[in-house]
């Protein structure tokens, strides 16, 4: 149960963060669509961060606020046990 509610809620901050683009929840991370145009996946690894395709579709704004995400205690926390049970 605490896997899925971190999925959620790192699923939710995806949502709020990626304003313009539609987040949709995979087996190994998010794919990622602005409009009709399929940006690619995303990924949160524990020991690297976030990864995939879509990185490159995204502004270098969006790329910072998802490092902070990396870089705060929750995310590091949540995303860990989250990767732990994928």
């Amino acid at each position: 149960m605490k896997t899925r509610q971190n999925l959620e809620q790192i699923t939710l901050y995806l949502t709020q963060t990626l304003t313009g683009y539609e987040v949709i929840p995979a087996t190994w991370g998010w794919h990622i669509h602005k409009g009709d145009m399929y940006c690619g996946n995303l990924e949160y690894q524990g020991t690297r961060g976030w990864q995939g395709s879509a990185l490159s579709c995204l502004s270098t704004e969006l790329r910072e606020e998802l490092k902070k995400f990396v870089q705060s205690d929750y995310s590091m926390n949540e995303a860990r046990t989250l990767v732990a049970h994928l």
